[in-house]
């Protein structure tokens, strides 16, 4: 008899675990324009939330892909209320977003990327990747052969366009010799376009090409097919892709963002601020190849101690300084 209270005590505590681990958990939505798996944008926000979750936090994660902008308030109006925070993964999704926020309250809302504060229920984050651009235009700077380096661009918006404006502060900086190509898609997502662009600058003689966000995968994947040309990646998943054209990667790292969403929540506060990704708060992280010949030590030496200096003192890249010609 003893044993069977003693297994019914048992139980009963492994419920009340269950029951608390539960109560413990945050549940998060996630609205990508695009699918997790596009080397890009979305991916890096996946990647994210399942860090986030990798380092013990309780998180129950949903993620909704390939939501247009048309779809955004339909799309928002459903996970209202059954998730604690719901993550609109794209700038362009902003004006649905404050207008549910609106008539939700009392559900925590975030919108990425801008630096706008959005209201009391509503966080912003913007990644400074004016910071990662900028080491990605210390090697193209010191690696190009031609002094030619052509920018696929998705729109002259957000953190592309400061990452555009950054890379080529550091491209100036290093090489002032050097001339750059630069062209937009008018598309975050249009790799076709981004291909076309690829070709263009390639048979203009531009031996590295960058590109932001994840239409630049159609751009690298001419790269990858042509003779003598480079490629600087933003996503550490691009190099693992394409090792033998990709010199270097700096990746966005969204479990801060995750983690920071998940504190302010637990401590009560459900917006009204925007949230900064830099390489000082571990937003960003930076991989190099392992091939010497794409990515000498001199080269990797210079973008580490730009990257050190970054790390002791965020946002003083002045990528606002930069007229585009």
């Amino acid at each position: 008899m003893k044993r069977f209270f003693a297994s019914i005590a048992f139980v009963m505590l492994l419920l009340t675990l269950s029951v608390a681990a539960v109560a413990e958990s945050i549940s998060i939505a996630v609205i990508y324009p695009d699918t997790v798996d596009d080397k890009g944008w979305c991916q890096t926000m996946d990647e994210g939330v399942k860090k986030a979750i990798a380092q013990g936090y309780e998180i129950e994660y949903t993620p909704v892909e390939s939501v247009a902008e048309t779809d955004v308030p339909n799309v928002l109006d459903q996970l209202a209320g059954n998730y604690d925070i719901i993550i609109a993964h794209k700038v362009g999704y902003q004006t649905a977003l404050s207008e549910i926020a609106e008539e939700y309250p009392e559900q925590v809302f975030a919108l990425g990327s801008t630096d706008k504060i959005l209201g009391d229920n509503v966080f912003s984050y913007i990644p400074h990747s004016e910071e990662t651009g900028y080491l990605n235009g210390i090697i193209a700077g010191m690696t190009t052969k031609a002094n030619k380096v052509g920018i696929v661009g998705p729109a002259d918006a957000g953190d592309s366009a400061r990452y555009v404006r950054g890379f080529i502060k550091a491209l100036q900086e290093v090489n002032p010799d050097c001339e750059y190509m630069l062209s937009w898609t008018g598309s975050f997502s249009d790799t076709v376009g981004a291909g076309d662009i690829g070709k263009t600058f390639i048979a203009a003689g531009c031996d590295v090409l960058v590109g932001p966000a994840q239409q630049s995968l159609g751009a690298l994947r001419i790269v990858d097919s042509s003779e003598n040309v480079l490629w600087i990646a933003q996503t550490a998943s691009q190099m693992a892709d394409f090792p033998n054209v990709v010199m270097a990667a700096a990746d966005y790292d969204y479990s801060a963002v995750i983690i920071n969403l998940i504190e302010n929540l637990k401590a009560g506060k459900m917006g009204g601020e925007c949230m900064p990704l830099d390489y000082n708060n571990n937003g960003f992280t930076y991989s190099f190849s392992e091939n010497a010949e794409l990515m000498p030590e001199d080269v990797k030496a210079a973008v580490q101690s730009a990257m050190d200096a970054l790390k002791a003192a965020p946002n003083t890249v002045d990528y606002a300084s930069i007229e585009l010609k």
